[in-house]
């Protein structure tokens, strides 16, 4: 077989593998972390010193009350899309949060609202420095 062949089937197969990778591995965390949304990059100082710009986190399913308390970071949807901040307060179905460095509460949501909680390591949450800059820089324009 002449090597420009084996040279296509590599990179065929490559190119294959890599695709592969790419989308089974977040269709896996979402099974295993049972949430739809397994990952999360940080896009603001919001959050800072617990977690900051560019952090990338994973984030396990919440779904039922019991398993949040006020304290816990906890990742919900907006209108604007996803804010991971801190639980200052519960009430009822009610929850209100508000980022580390922020000096407001935000507008309280639905329970239902709550996507999940990052995964935690040594009591603090796992993150993986400026990786989630991609994301950030990818949503740079649509701000």
């Amino acid at each position: 077989m002449p090597k420009v062949i084996k040279e296509i089937i590599f990179w065929v197969f490559y190119i294959a593998i890599l695709v592969g990778l790419v989308y089974s591995i977040p269709k896996g965390l979402a099974y295993v972390l049972k949430t739809e949304y397994p990952m999360a990059s940080i896009t603001s100082g919001s959050m800072w010193p617990a977690l900051k710009k560019g952090d990338f986190i994973l984030i396990k399913g919440v779904h039922s009350q019991s398993e949040i308390k006020v304290g816990d970071i906890i990742v919900y949807k907006n209108p604007k899309g996803f804010t991971i901040h801190r639980i200052v307060n519960i009430k009822d179905d009610m929850v209100t949060t508000r980022g580390d460095a922020n000096n407001v509460d935000d507008a309280p949501i639905n329970f239902a609202d709550i996507i999940g909680k990052p995964i935690y390591f040594r009591n603090k949450p796992l993150r993986i420095p400026l990786l989630g800059m991609i994301s950030v820089y990818l949503n740079k324009d649509k701000t």
